[in-house]
């Protein structure tokens, strides 16, 4: 994975919200502006376009080249972020769903993209499951149903999965207490909100040596 560059202060972003659940659409790279079916499954909050856009616009500048990147999305959901990676053109993405209903709705997303080599879709509960993937990524993404309060055990986990120098994206609510990322030894890379949501993307904290 490339080094970071040098990084600019974050700045705020106004943003609408994510778009009714039906579909969401892939925003960028080779299945841009495809569709993607929804599961009308209720506390399912797709993230939207422009939360997505502002996200990858971050991971472009730090990234630069998606080819060498593995990806993990714990909370898959509608699919908005694992796909949208796999189509600018991760190495492979990982989408974990615990909720039999959503996940088929995922596999046929993946069958009509024709991308079996490129998506790894697991009925999974990410919180007792996670660990059994026995493998580390470069992206991990956390944007679990937020009345169930779930962001602090999922961090704690995605940080054993992480490679050096990666990154994890966290969606939450605004009011959400972020000190468990300071606790944690995590430093914020990017942030921003819209409405009632707040998104960030942070790094661990790199030690001296």
């Amino acid at each position: 994975m490339r080094p970071l560059k040098k990084q600019n202060q974050s700045q705020s972003v106004s943003l609408p919200r994510a778009r009714a659940a039906g579909t969401v659409r892939i925003i960028s790279g080779k299945w841009r502006r495809t569709p993607l079916a929804v599961a009308d499954f209720d506390g399912l909050r797709p993230t939207g376009d422009r939360i997505r856009e502002t996200l990858f616009n971050w991971l472009n500048y730090l990234l630069g080249d998606y080819s060498e990147i593995e990806g993990l999305d714990m909370f898959a959901g509608s699919g908005a972020l694992g796909f949208e990676l796999a189509s600018r053109g991760a190495r492979g993405v990982t989408l974990l769903e615990k909720n039999r209903r959503v996940y088929e709705k995922l596999c046929l997303s993946r069958t009509k993209l024709r991308a079996e080599n490129i998506l790894d879709i697991r009925c999974a509960d990410a919180l007792t499951d996670v660990r059994s993937l026995n493998k580390k990524y470069d992206i991990i993404f956390i944007d679990p149903p937020f009345a169930l309060n779930l962001h602090e055990k999922a961090i704690k986990l995605a940080l054993s999965l992480l490679k050096e120098n990666g990154f994890i994206y966290i969606e939450s609510p605004k009011e959400w207490d972020a000190q468990i990322l300071a606790d944690l030894k995590l430093t914020v890379v990017r942030e921003s909100e819209t409405g009632a949501v707040a998104f960030r993307l942070v790094s661990p904290i790199q030690e001296e040596k």
